[in-house]
Formats: structure tokens, sequence, C-alpha cells
């Protein structure tokens, strides 16, 4: 592994690749708010095929990940290897979002041919700008302290995507007499809004650290070191259960607010907003707390996921009438469980030089697509569960207009029970992890002092 001759980091750089994760969780944040409601309210989907497209699409797409960080490490150009996939998927990546929201006027069986289609494309599409984006932080520095401090800058406008989309996308769609024109006309603004930020990212940013002399392995051998690579691995698990409680708590709180709480839309909208900004604010209590020496990586990953994992709890003993203490515990829960995205996505770097440590062949693409597929299969599950349980208890949209009492029981398994189980189940993994700061450390001198015995051999010293 070498280092190109380039300028050091900028700050520009840092925030334009911060704004590659900003574009990124606008995919995220509407389809866990706004995606399970639009499809069975909106466009009058059954919540058991819902919950089915979503289990199939993210699932085909999530295993299709790691053969994209394949390809993406194999990539070789002159803008690099990473970057060129941004520039060559930021359209149809765009024109996709669009496209999931259009809405157009279908029988029931077309209609769900339509959300297939188009949901697909959807989630292909974001794989193959998300898997090259998240390995291209192991080529933008070579240094885990510089990557936590990249991401301090990245994870604050990654988390205004949620902020976007819980502050206008609700109020934008409300200007409109129809909710189908209001979804058509607002997403399609989001998905040119999500291409121009991969663009930004794309044209700002470097590539530094090069792979050199590296052996040439096969895609099955490439599979072998990722599955020896025991702390990926712990890694992708917690990753899948943090973003199967974020849907289901993200997809759930619509339902919860409108049937349980008997809100309207406006207060989602600031319940949402609220916890957006402390999505916000996480990113930087964590790089503050991790920069102050006041606490570890390690230790802030488990007692974060068990702190947000009773506030959880606690929601589910608050009455109805009690709105103020739903806000403040939905948001205090969103705060305490944000507090890990900074070290997780950083440690995807940290494990591609564990493994380049171990086994002397560095897949960082493989095991960007890893944590990738952590992240969809995540998604599919959480996914698949609103709609199952919905279905269980009998929600069916197009044949009333309200909940039933039957129903209320669902919206608070999704929006309480499940998640407060995910989280803990987070923490008893994480508590497994070892790459802490001294580990590190030590990984980084072993590389650079076996690349400086290359050095000396290759010119005979």
């Amino acid at each position: 592994m070498k280092t190109a001759l380039a300028p050091a980091l900028t700050l520009r750089e840092k925030l334009c690749y911060g704004l590659g994760d900003t574009s990124a969780n606008i995919f995220m944040g509407m389809t866990m708010m706004f995606l399970s409601i639009y499809y069975t309210d909106v466009f009058q989907l059954n919540p058991a095929i819902m919950g089915s497209l979503f289990l199939m699409a993210r699932l085909l797409d999530a295993f299709g990940d790691p053969l994209i960080g394949l390809l993406a490490d194999r990539t070789r150009s002159s803008r690099g290897r990473y970057r060129p996939w941004l520039l060559w998927f930021a359209f149809p990546y765009g024109l996709s979002c669009a496209a999931v929201f259009f809405s157009p006027e279908l029988s029931a069986f077309w209609r769900t041919v339509y959300a297939c289609l188009t949901y697909t494309a959807l989630v292909l599409s974001f794989s193959f700008v998300v898997v090259p984006y998240v390995s291209l932080l192991g080529a933008i520095s070579a240094d885990s302290d510089e990557r936590i401090h990249i991401n301090a800058i990245r994870f604050p406008l990654a988390k205004t995507a949620y902020l976007l989309c819980s502050l206008l996308i609700p109020a934008l769609i409300t200007l409109f007499d129809h909710d189908v024109l209001g979804y058509r006309v607002v997403m399609s603004g989001i998905g040119l809004l999500s291409t121009l930020l991969i663009l930004i990212c794309y044209f700002n940013t470097q590539e530094r650290v090069i792979p050199e002399g590296m052996p040439a392995v096969s895609l099955r051998q490439q599979f072998g070191y990722l599955l020896k690579n025991d702390q990926a691995l712990i890694l992708f698990a917690a990753q899948g259960l943090v973003m199967i409680m974020n849907t289901l708590k993200f997809g759930a709180a619509a339902y919860f607010v409108k049937y349980v709480l008997s809100m309207p839309v406006t207060f989602l909208s600031m319940m949402l907003t609220m916890a957006s900004v402390a999505g916000i604010v996480a990113p930087v209590m964590t790089g503050y707390l991790l920069r102050s020496g006041k606490v570890k990586r390690i230790v802030l990953l488990v007692y974060s996921q068990l702190a947000s994992g009773a506030i959880t709890l606690a929601i589910g003993f608050m009455p109805a009438s009690a709105l103020w203490s739903h806000v403040g515990l939905f948001v205090f829960a969103t705060l305490a469980a944000e507090l890990i995205a900074v070290i997780l996505w950083a440690s995807v770097a940290d494990a591609a030089d564990y493994g380049f440590y171990r086994f002397g062949v560095r897949i960082n693409g493989m095991i960007g697509g890893g944590m990738l597929f952590a992240t969809k299969a995540g998604m599919a599950v959480g996914g698949a569960l609103i709609g199952y349980v919905l279905a269980w208890y009998g929600y069916r949209p197009e044949m009333h207009t309200v909940a039933l009492p039957d129903h209320l029981p669902a919206f608070r398994w999704l929006y309480i029970w499940l998640p407060a189980c995910c989280l803990f189940l987070t923490a008893a993994l994480l508590q497994c992890y070892r790459l802490d700061e001294q580990k590190m450390r030590d990984v980084m001198m072993a590389v650079r002092d076996e690349a400086g015995r290359k050095e000396a051999t290759r010119h005979g010293l």
C-alpha cells in the first residue's frame, strides 16, 4: 500500500465527501419514514405484498453489494477505483428515486408490478453508488484517527438528510390538493437533489491510498478472507440490527402518531424533525467524547445502545395523552442510538486494515460491500416485519379509514418492543468487538513496518 503524491485533505474535501452521505441518507430517510405508509395508504398496496417486496428486493440487492465491492476493488482508471462509480450511477439513482413515488393510475396487479420494478431499480442503483462511496473513505486517508474525524464531519451532513425528509417532505406534500400529486412533485425534486450531491462528492474528492503489489485473488478467495475477518463480521451483524431497529422505529412512527397518539401529520413532522436534529448532534458529541478522551470507542458503542434500549422501553409505559413525553423519549432514544454511527462506519476501513494486517490482502470494496449488505439486509427484515405484522393484525387501509382497536398492538410492537430488543442485542454483540484505539495503532504500525521492509528489499537494502 502506498499513498499517492496528493495535497493533504482540506476541510472542503471532507465536507464534499460528507455530502455524498447526505444523498445516501435521503434514500434511507424517505424509505424508512414515508415509503411504508405511502405504499399502503396512498398507492394502496396490500401490506403483506409490501412486506414481501421489501424483503425480496432488499435481500437481492444486499447479496449483490459484496460483488459490487469486488468490481470496485478491481476498477482501474485515471479517476481511481471508487470515484468513477459515483459519476456513472448518479443519474440512474436520482431518476429511480422519482419513479418509485410517481404513482400512476393502475389496476391492483399492475400497481404491484410497478412497485416491484421501480423499487428494485432504486435499491440497485443506490448500491452502485453507495458501495464505492463507503469504500472511498479508505482510499482518501490511511489514518484511522483521521477517518474518525472525516466521519465526525460526514455524519452531521448525512443526518441533515433526515432533517430534510422529516421537516420538508410532509409540509411540501400538504401544499398539494392530492397526495398522489404531492408525492410525485416533491420526490422528483428529491431525486434531482440526490444526483447533484453525488456529483459534488465525485468532483471534489481524491483517492490517495493506492494498493501496491497486492496478490491477485479470486472472488472465492476474497469471500474466504472476508469470512475469516471476525471483526468485520461483528460490524456487519451490529449494523444489521441497527438497521432493523431504525426501519421499524421510523417506519412505524407515522402509524403510531396517526393511530395511537391520534395526531396529524404536522405533529409527525415536528417529532421527526427533532429526532433528525438529534441525529445531527450525536456525531458531534461522539467526536468530542472521543477526542477529549472522556470515553473509549467500545465503551461508547455498548452503553449508547443500552441507554437507547431503556429509553425506548419507557415509551411503552407512557399514556397516549402524554404527547410531549412521547416526543422527548423518541428524541433521546434516537440521540443515544446514533452515537455509534461515526464509529461503526469508520470501523469499516479499520476492519479492512485489520484484514490486511492478518492476511496480507486488501479487500476494502468487499468489506464496504459487506457493510452495505448488512444495511440492506437489516432494512429488508425491518421493512418485511412492518408489512407482515400489519397484515397479521388485519390492517387493511383500503377497507377502512381509521385503525381498529385490534390494530393498535401492531403499532406498539413495531414502534417500541421490537426496536428495543434490537438495541439490547446490538449492545451484547458489540462487547465482542476488539478494534479499539490501541489495537488500531498496533495494526497500522505493523502495516507500515511491513511496507518499509518491502521497500527496503526492493531497493536491495
